[in-house]
């Protein structure tokens, strides 16, 4: 290769990393916008609800008990925006440990299902629930780690589902591996946006009117958090059709004799 062919081989290069950088730059920019508005409006909201309970509290309990129920949703939503930032802060550092306990799987599933409840009465949504091979058994994994991923994977169904839907969540345990679908029926994503949805900074509805709330980091920590289990994460979707994530975590054996496990979501220990 000449010096002609090698410098604008050189400056393609140059040309291709600084478009990289804009890019990278540009979704970073989007993305704090973002987390200004999902943080900023929710305390708005709790500084506002609080207030009018404040002045409500003696003349009107029906409207206390609403707009308190208002104010916890809205805390919930700022909880869980906030748990997923300070998640993805721990993936871009390496400061996560693996600590595993034994769970009591189906029951972390309840709890989660029930914190999420507010969520699927507001549209109207059904759960599915089909479990094989669990009767009553523990698994063995980091909890929290799995309770962070199944969050963010069920709460996407939830957002993304259309009105009076259903979202089924399935798991199957085997003597290695649990296996985990969770199914909505909303718009689907186009194999092209497919690409994009596990990305950080990335989102699919990131325009200025955002008809979804989401700093769009959900999905990236969620893959993330599964392949830090040695698990996987994979998408089977079209437009028109739906989402089905589909989680894979290898286990790890029970100790023999143990007598403590995590019914993670209610956050005891027993």
């Amino acid at each position: 290769m000449d010096n002609i062919s090698k410098e604008k081989e050189f400056l393609r290069e140059i040309e291709k990393l600084s478009s990289q950088l804009i890019e990278a730059e540009r979704g970073r920019s989007l993305f704090l916008s973002h987390v200004l508005n999902e943080i900023n409006n929710p305390l708005t909201s709790i500084l506002g609800l609080t207030k009018s309970i404040m002045h409500a509290a003696y003349e009107n309990p029906e409207l206390v008990h609403k707009q308190a129920s208002l104010a916890y949703e809205e805390a919930f939503e700022l909880d869980f925006q906030m748990r997923n930032i300070f998640a993805a802060a721990k993936i871009e550092t390496g400061d996560i440990q693996i600590r595993p306990s034994a769970i009591n799987f189906n029951k972390m599933v309840d709890n989660l299902i029930q914190d999420l409840q507010f969520k699927l009465n507001r549209k109207k949504l059904t759960i599915n629930r089909i479990t094989e091979n669990f009767d009553g058994q523990f698994i063995y994994t980091d909890p929290a780690i799995v309770y962070t991923i199944l969050s963010n994977l069920i709460g996407n169904a939830i957002e993304y589902s259309y009105q009076s839907g259903t979202v089924t969540i399935e798991t199957i345990l085997s003597s290695n591996r649990l296996f985990i679908s969770i199914q909505d029926e909303g718009p689907g994503i186009s194999e092209h946006d497919q690409n994009i949805i596990f990305k950080r900074f990335k989102q699919l509805d990131s325009g200025t009117h955002k008809l979804h709330r989401g700093t769009g980091l959900g999905l990236s920590i969620a893959k993330e958090y599964a392949e830090l289990l040695q698990g996987e994460l994979k998408l089977k979707s079209a437009l028109g059709t739906g989402c089905t994530f589909i989680l894979l975590i290898p286990l790890q054996k029970i100790k023999e004799q143990t007598e403590q496990y995590v019914e993670y979501g209610e956050e005891e220990l027993f």
